[in-house]
């Protein structure tokens, strides 16, 4: 059996999150800069446009791949499995709301006949 340890996982996806931000920062100073030659009129390297693209475009998945991890990292973390939960908490006080009333329409606490 393999123990996974979730608060582990999410201070490495976090970490990993942090890492993807700064990068995709660096990819949108570039892109401004390519930008900002295109008005001026200045020739562009279309190979270095086209790695430019490239990069946004894999760090652009990592990012949604680590968002997705977090998610199921904290899904986990609440108890939720598949895209159904049950919530414990309400469906204790909704039974004791019945118990309740079924006590006060019964005659809880009267001595049967």
């Amino acid at each position: 059996m393999i123990l996974i340890h979730l608060e582990e996982d999410m201070t490495r996806l976090e970490d990993e999150r942090e890492h993807i931000v700064e990068v995709l920062k660096e990819l949108g100073e570039e892109i401004r800069r390519l930008k900002a030659q295109i008005e001026e009129g200045e020739a562009t390297s279309k190979t270095e446009t086209g790695k430019l693209m490239s990069d946004v475009r894999y760090w652009m998945r990592a990012s949604h791949e680590t968002e997705a991890q977090i998610a199921n990292v904290r899904r986990k973390q609440k108890g939720l499995a598949g895209d159904w939960a049950l919530d414990l908490e309400r469906a204790r006080d909704e039974i004791g709301c019945r118990m309740a009333r079924l006590r006060r329409c019964c005659g809880a606490g009267t001595i049967p006949e």
